[in-house]
């Protein structure tokens, strides 16, 4: 029989359990969504047993299949939406809905921490910036709003550690995923004693960090009951969502980097050693690859931007879609294609809901610039792709800036798909594009910590380099390059302009 692991891939909206053999090859998957509830507009919590629940049946549905028997499973390994936080209590059974990355409620605790601890501190012990995003602000919400569940709380656990101790019932978190807190010096691998005194949160109330990749425990008889897994089989240690997508691409040494693009966009570059820059315009956190570190830029509205497009203006193409039986985007990048590069001077910032790396402006919004009578939608629509283009660049750019150098940008999501899209990227960045086959690089990356965790690689390395396989890459246009390089100078202009710079230095 063929070895075999399973990835658990805990999204923001559902599920999704993979069983991959050692190749890197798909064998069974299954998804299944879950629930956000909104108790105020700017809340968003989740029902950390519906985590659960998805979790066992899919990955029972995965074990269904006929090319797989449990037995075969050599290894388990979670992957997770990141920032996400629920309280236990000591029989290991939630004391309320669990935090979710998205929830902003937290800008007064925000406002507390900056009055505390000074944010250059913050930045130099976590390699993040102060923001409701993280896990630091949701804990001292519950602590002020809710001190009965706080006094209660046995532990902490974000999505991946709560599935671990599901599984094993064993309460670790990883270090990709703790670096995410705004509690973890990343430097060290360890809980910061500085912020845990200065926040006072007891160390005890925080899972034990561990490296990913690394053997937590067996699946116990009740899980094994609950997931159709055999009990005994190996959990091994996995990682935050943008890491392991990292890993899932072969983001694995010095000079790679890798740009995800779906509702927005994270671009990870790797780093042998802990990299800060000055001005705090992007962020460090721990890779999944053992001693090696992610510098991470984040936009808001990227994919989100062509999307309100296709919703809003793209009532046409929606209707040929419709005609065709194809997706609306494929016609919308179609159309794109009949633009020439620059979009005949229509320029796009896609900041909708403010501008995330390396800006930070809240208060930046989208703006179409350069219209004339004679452009169309379809030139809105380059620009459009074009726009989220120069913004990559920003940020590449500033990873230049920190000696972060890529020979090639590695690139998964929604956005991979179109080759239209990709080629502009190539275009604008200057350096080749590259889509590897598998599109769920974040199971993958999960699946390789699995196969190095139960020892079929010797290292998290030779796992990626054996297990991900690329497409030939989409190369950069000569003839679109001085283009391109005069419309990234509009651009930047043109945000300067409109938006100011919006960066706190305090």
């Amino acid at each position: 029989m063929s070895e075999l692991v399973l990835a658990i891939d805990v999204g923001t909206s559902g599920v999704r359990s993979m069983v991959f053999d050692t190749e890197g090859k798909v064998v069974s998957r299954a998804y299944q969504e879950f629930e956000s509830q909104y108790p105020s507009p700017s809340w968003v919590e989740q029902d950390a047993e519906s985590w659960w629940a998805a979790a066992c049946a899919t990955t029972r549905t995965a074990l269904k299949s006929p090319l797989v028997r449990p037995e075969q499973i050599l290894g388990v390994s979670v992957t997770n939406q990141r920032e996400t936080v629920v309280p236990i209590d000591k029989n290991g059974l939630p004391l309320r809905k669990a935090i979710v990355w998205q929830d902003r409620r937290t800008v007064p605790q925000c406002d507390w921490i900056r009055g505390t601890v000074p944010p250059r501190e913050v930045y130099k012990i976590t390699g993040l910036t102060i923001d409701p995003y993280f896990t630091a602000p949701k804990i001292l919400w519950i602590k002020k709003t809710e001190p009965k569940v706080f006094r209660a709380a046995l532990m902490f656990l974000l999505v991946h550690d709560y599935i671990v101790y599901r599984l094993t019932g064993e309460t670790i978190t990883d270090y990709s995923n703790a670096s995410r807190t705004m509690l973890f010096d990343i430097k060290k691998a360890e809980w910061s004693d500085r912020l845990l005194e200065d926040f006072e949160i007891p160390r005890e109330v925080l899972p034990e960090p561990v490296e990913s990749g690394s053997k937590v425990g067996p699946v116990t008889t009740e899980a094994s009951i609950a997931t159709g897994l055999a009990a005994g089989t190996e959990v091994i240690a996995g990682g935050g969502d943008q890491q392991c997508a990292a890993l899932g691409v072969g983001v694995v040494r010095p000079g790679s980097i890798k740009a995800t693009t779906g509702t927005g966009t994270f671009i990870l570059a790797y780093s042998d050693q802990m990299k800060l820059d000055r001005d705090r315009r992007v962020l460090c956190s721990r890779h999944v690859v053992p001693d090696a570190f992610v510098v991470e830029a984040s936009m808001f509205t990227t994919g989100s931007a062509l999307r309100w497009f296709r919703d809003n203006l793209g009532a046409e193409e929606r209707a040929i879609a419709d005609e065709r039986g194809c997706d609306p985007y494929d016609i919308l990048t179609e159309g794109a294609s009949e633009v020439p590069a620059g979009s005949d001077g229509v320029i796009h910032l896609p900041h909708f809901v403010g501008a995330g790396a390396p800006h930070w402006n809240p208060h930046a919004r989208g703006v179409f610039a350069g219209l004339a009578l004679g452009h169309t939608r379809k030139h809105m629509v380059r620009a459009i792709l074009e726009g989220v283009a120069y913004d990559i660049r920003t940020n590449v750019d500033v990873l230049r800036e920190l000696a972060l150098e890529a020979a090639e940008m590695r690139v998964t999501g929604g956005a991979a798909r179109s080759e239209v899209w990709m080629q502009i990227q190539a275009d604008v960045l200057g350096i080749p594009v590259v889509r590897t086959e598998m599109e769920e690089a974040t199971a993958l990356g999960a699946a390789i910590l699995a196969c190095h965790g139960v020892g079929v690689f010797p290292s998290v390395v030779d796992a990626a380099e054996r297990m991900v396989r690329t497409k030939p890459p989409l190369v950069p246009l000569p003839q679109n390059r001085e283009v391109y390089d005069r419309g990234f100078e509009t651009y930047k202009q043109l945000y300067d302009a409109v938006s100011g710079v919006g960066l706190d230095n305090a």
